[in-house]
């Protein structure tokens, strides 16, 4: 086992943590910003799109945080620490994603450390990619705020 994926193929795990593959279509709400639900995704076919509510006096606008394809994971967040959603998750193409609920693969994960420590590996390494994304996005806005202060 080396990712959340190969899981599938553990009998124990299907057994002991719910979960559904679920067909959406293009444009579809997956995930709503500020709800309350603590499920992981795992995107099997197709591309989404993890974006915010930016409210300004002027306009409202959405803008995107991340692109996300097969193999990719969301939702990991809530997870773990039980907030509502940060970001909301639409369909940009016609998916399928399996939906694992969240409380019960973290007593799979505490259970069976050791399939555990690659399923939180390809998390954490998820993670990281999206940290230096969003790095490289914020040192590219502070740039920009600070050419215009000039």
């Amino acid at each position: 086992m080396t990712n959340l994926s190969d899981l599938f193929d553990d009998p124990t795990f299907m057994q002991d943590v719910p979960h559904a593959k679920v067909k959406y279509k293009a444009l579809d709400v997956i995930l709503k910003e500020k709800e309350n639900s603590q499920d992981v995704y795992l995107i099997l076919e197709g591309q989404v799109q993890v974006s915010t509510n930016i409210c300004d006096t002027n306009s409202q606008f959405t803008p995107g945080l991340a692109r996300l394809s097969k193999n990719d994971i969301f939702g990991e967040l809530a997870m773990f620490d039980g907030e509502p959603r940060s970001a909301q998750v639409i369909a940009l193409t016609d998916c399928e994603i399996a939906k694992f609920d969240g409380p019960k693969m973290i007593s799979f994960l505490d259970k069976y450390p050791e399939k555990g420590y690659f399923v939180l590996r390809d998390i954490f390494m998820h993670l990281v990619m999206h940290m230096r994304q969003n790095n490289i996005r914020t040192q590219t806005v502070l740039q920009l705020y600070l050419n215009e202060k000039r």
